[in-house]
């Protein structure tokens, strides 16, 4: 981490929002804050190391993404909003020889004083005893040491408290003060997003382009599930299943110097891109899963059927078998990948659907769904700027959904009366998007609360429209939000929102679209003054992913 990773910046600014919320009865008292990093953790009873990542309220007060450190704040209230005597201090695990012989030792004193921004740094060895003497410096005033509910707290701290007279833990501010500290970026957190929102499109852009030197090949029935050696080099593998799409992606990041992956990433093709978070990534192309359709005969009933990842699932469709996969001409499909990898802590999240056969282009009723989503995408997005609500933004989505569904005949009717009747949450079920920072989720407890007024908006049109937002509160310019409308065609999601009996839906049209699966297209953006700026570089007009996906 840099030395301009602004730790003590962050730190004000989590104290200014604590002090708002500690009651008068409290406020003549020394007060601290304590957070604990993440302890480097096990497979269950083994001792190989899990990938090691960061407590993100940790990250953003110290910069630091070493496991078991610690940090101490101190301050005391004054009349003003900023704290006074603020001291920032983190502890560092001393090396052992019996670890370091095994792992990378954690830096010393020395360099992680030349490294990181903190008024003062000692080993964790020393943390008992630096407690101890902050409550007697108080001078019998009691020291109240706010720390998170759930945390991971230093091996010692309990017995700490019950040694330590006059020193209290509370945990009713801590948390809530953290996500509103975090809930907009100063402008190093907003280069560092930019920075994984940088790798991560090209990284989507190696993924297309690399479908696409094989597109005409596949297309022309040349291409083929081959036996690899593991001798072949990175350009000589094709393409072939959502896993090869998911290793490309990883690679590539991983060569422009990102280690980790913000989140698991979303491979899913043909059908399975209606599974919002589909982690499997298993199955090779063509995905050749049909969704049963009401009324269909032409499948036994549901049965137990081998799923992905080695689950067994109630079987909503046909697998074809090898057999049939190697002697049917290639399907032309949709294949949406969702990924985005860290850089310093800090997420990227990017959502891209792509055409596979075909010759690298979307299929008519796919090309449909594609612009369709785009136009909602780029509608909702012209509308970010601070003081909106977000369920306004949420809300026109879902109709201009409406508005082209009736375009293409998959609704029929009047549009309010559509929107009035919800059936709308059968094919875009989740929220527009998400707060994003450290975490790709970020601030989600506190933003999903509804504390402000929603709009009237809101209040008059179906509540089962906004069941799964994770933001229900009005834009602030710093906030960085992802926009990812999507239209999808999942047999339960349409079974549970009644899209088969509503008298607003033509069952002949739909059927034409069930094949498409789901279109995603999610892109990372900051709100600004008057608007907002999209950090997301890789393309996404449809003339573009189709000149990408066929090798042009």
């Amino acid at each position: 981490m840099s030395p301009q990773y602004p730790a003590r910046s962050h730190a004000v600014k989590v104290v200014q929002e604590l002090i708002k919320l500690i009651p008068e009865a409290d406020r003549g008292k020394t007060h601290g804050v304590f957070l604990q990093a993440s302890p480097t953790l096990y497979r269950d009873d083994t001792d190989r190391e899990l990938p090691f990542h960061q407590e993100a309220n940790f990250n953003y007060l110290t910069g630091v993404i070493h496991p078991a450190c610690s940090l101490i704040l101190f301050f005391s209230l004054s009349p003003n909003p900023e704290p006074t005597n603020l001291s920032h201090n983190l502890f560092i695990p001393p090396e052992d020889p019996a670890e370091t012989m095994w792992s990378v030792p954690p830096p010393s004193i020395e360099r992680a004083s030349a490294i990181y921004e903190s008024d003062k740094i000692q080993h964790t060895t020393a943390l008992p005893a630096f407690l101890q003497s902050a409550v007697q410096d108080a001078h019998n005033v009691e020291v109240i040491l706010h720390t998170l509910p759930n945390t991971m707290e230093y091996p010692a701290l309990p017995e700490i408290f019950e040694k330590t007279q006059g020193l209290v833990r509370n945990t009713d501010h801590l948390f809530t003060a953290l996500h509103i500290a975090r809930m907009t970026k100063d402008s190093s957190e907003i280069e560092l997003i930019r920075k994984a929102n940088q790798i991560s499109s090209g990284a989507h852009e190696v993924v297309m382009r690399e479908l696409g030197k094989f597109a005409r090949d596949r297309e022309a029935g040349k291409g083929g599930h081959q036996q690899r050696t593991g001798k072949e080099s990175l350009s000589q593998w094709e393409i072939e299943s959502e896993g090869d799409a998911e290793a490309v992606f990883v690679a590539t990041c991983r060569r422009m110097g990102a280690t980790t992956q913000a989140y698991l990433p979303i491979v899913a093709s043909g059908s399975r891109a209606s599974t919002l978070h589909y982690v499997c990534n298993d199955r090779l192309f063509p995905s050749t899963s049909i969704p049963r359709l009401p009324g269909d005969t032409s499948f036994t009933p549901p049965q137990l059927a081998r799923g992905c990842c080695g689950t067994l699932t109630p079987s909503h469709s046909h697998e074809t078998s090898p057999t049939e996969l190697h002697s049917k001409a290639f399907t032309p499909q949709v294949l949406l990948i969702d990924a985005g990898c860290e850089w310093q802590g800090y997420a990227s999240d990017i959502t891209r659907t792509i055409p596979v056969g075909n010759g690298g282009k979307f299929t008519k009723e796919a090309g449909q769904i594609y612009d369709l989503v785009l136009k909602m995408q780029k509608e909702c997005e012209a509308l970010v700027q601070p003081g909106v609500h977000w369920d306004t933004l949420h809300l026109h989505a879902h109709k201009v959904l409406i508005d082209e569904f009736i375009r293409l005949g998959i609704f029929k009717g009047d549009a309010e009366e559509i929107l009035q009747s919800g059936v709308t949450a059968g094919f875009l079920p989740h929220g527009l998007g998400h707060s994003l920072g450290l975490d790709v989720h970020d601030s989600r407890q506190y933003l999903k609360s509804v504390h402000e007024a929603i709009p009237d908006s809101s209040k008059q049109t179906p509540s089962r429209l906004y069941a799964y937002l994770r933001i229900r509160r009005p834009l602030v310019e710093g906030m960085v939000l992802t926009i990812e409308p999507g239209c999808y065609f999942a047999p339960q999601l349409m079974e549970e929102h009644g899209v088969w009996s509503s008298q607003f839906v033509n069952q002949e049209v739909l059927n034409r679209y069930v094949g498409v699966g789901g279109v995603r297209i999610e892109d990372v953006v900051v709100v600004t003054r008057d608007g907002c700026e999209n950090l997301t570089t890789v393309g996404r007009e449809r003339e573009w992913i189709e000149s990408a996906c066929s090798g042009m």
